[in-house]
């Protein structure tokens, strides 16, 4: 997946994603990227992280895998 010019690797996809468990956040995705090595600028375009994340939690509700919490609109759940 490539996101801002930054190709992200296999390891640090499979990180983001293992950050939606239970109940989670953007900020807990986007968390799980950084540890991972994404920066948050690349080649001066910001937010490389943040947009990852974005994308993930896209691409993983399309599939059917998460939702948003009812209770919550900001959180997510893995279904």
């Amino acid at each position: 997946m490539k996101t801002a010019g930054f190709e992200l690797s296999d390891e640090q996809i499979n990180a983001g994603l293992a950050a939606m468990t239970g109940t989670f956040r953007l900020f807990d995705v986007e968390r799980a990227l950084y540890r991972a090595g994404v920066p948050d600028e690349f080649e001066g375009k910001r937010y490389v992280a943040s947009r990852s994340a974005d994308k993930l939690l896209q691409r993983e509700r399309k599939a059917g895998r998460i939702q948003t919490n009812p209770d919550n609109k900001r959180e997510w759940l893995r279904v």
